[in-house]
């Protein structure tokens, strides 16, 4: 279970398959505070618990 206090901005994450990367937290979102954007910048809000049970963080690799 990932917990929400470990999210990283802009690091890359897996929420049902698809790919998105951590924006920031919304103060004005109560039932979905985490907001992600996919590869084509939709944004995408997801709530604690979503988040705790279905998000999935994704080591990048790069070459030296």
């Amino acid at each position: 279970m990932l917990e929400t206090t470990t999210l990283q901005r802009n690091h890359l994450y897996e929420f049902r398959g698809q790919q998105l990367r951590y924006s920031h937290r919304s103060n004005c979102g109560v039932n979905a505070p985490f907001i992600f954007n996919d590869s084509k910048g939709k944004r995408k809000e997801l709530s604690q618990t979503q988040v705790q049970l279905e998000v999935f963080e994704l080591v990048e690799f790069c070459e030296n």
